[in-house]
């Protein structure tokens, strides 16, 4: 076999292997038919090739356009919602630190409360005995209490008294520093003038000594947190006596 039979039947064969595959997708008809024409020595119109294939082009930078823009939206939308998403996590983690800190406000608050009673107890348990220390029988039942072995009795219930007051300042201090770290101070009431908005009135008592509508003792104080109203206080106020004025 010549090496031009060769070349022929390689000819035929390419051919009918292009002719049996599916055209590519996206190209314009008349293109792929005119490509065809000029393959098989036919003369094709040279400017309706020409305007088929920049209508083609045209067609194709369209949708192009068409596509950048509808990614671009979606971007745009995806990153949107991201960030709202972003947003409402951050206002959720904020909400929930500030209802756990709220909590423990709470706690540290009430146990304030209760340490400055029991501080006021142990106060007047010392005024009482060292009232009683001076007086006949009472000394005598409050030695025998505070007794201890190798001292004066006097001298033990004073120290044990002093030794529980000491401890219930400590542990006030302490929480008066962790109150400020919060950033809650006390509301300051004995001595103004009632604030309807910080504190609750819960008991009245006649006086000329101050004006009228004046605080004249702290029931339970109130705190505030952040600069709004954590806990408001109770509190007596002064009124004008009865009568007067009329």
């Amino acid at each position: 076999m010549s090496r031009v039979e060769i070349l022929r039947r390689f000819e035929e064969w390419l051919a009918g292997a292009l002719a049996a595959e599916e055209p590519p997708r996206g190209v314009d008809a008349e293109i792929l038919t005119a490509m065809a024409g000029a393959g098989d020595g036919r003369a094709s119109p040279a400017p309706a090739a020409a305007y088929s294939l920049w209508a083609a082009m045209t067609a194709l930078t369209q949708e192009v356009k068409l596509q950048s823009r509808s990614f671009k939206e979606l971007n745009d939308t995806l990153g949107s919602q991201t960030g709202r998403m972003a947003e409402r996590e951050r206002d959720s983690m904020r909400e929930t630190e500030r209802r756990c800190r709220k909590e423990a406000l709470g706690v540290l608050i009430d146990l304030r409360d209760r340490l400055g009673r029991g501080l006021e107890s142990v106060r007047a348990s010392e005024d009482e005995i060292s009232k009683a220390v001076r007086r006949g029988w009472r000394a005598r039942i409050f030695s025998r209490l505070f007794s201890q072995a190798g001292r004066p009795d006097d001298d033990a219930a004073g120290a044990t008294l002093a030794a529980l007051k000491k401890g219930y300042e400590l542990g006030l201090e302490r929480l008066d520093q962790t109150l400020e770290e919060f950033n809650a101070r006390e509301i300051s009431c004995e001595g103004q003038a009632f604030d309807p908005r910080r504190m609750n009135a819960i008991d009245r008592q006649e006086s000329i000594a101050v004006p009228e509508g004046t605080v004249i003792e702290v029931y339970r104080s109130g705190y505030e947190w952040n600069g709004e109203v954590f806990r408001p206080a109770q509190v007596k106020v002064s009124c004008a006596p009865a009568g007067k004025g009329t």
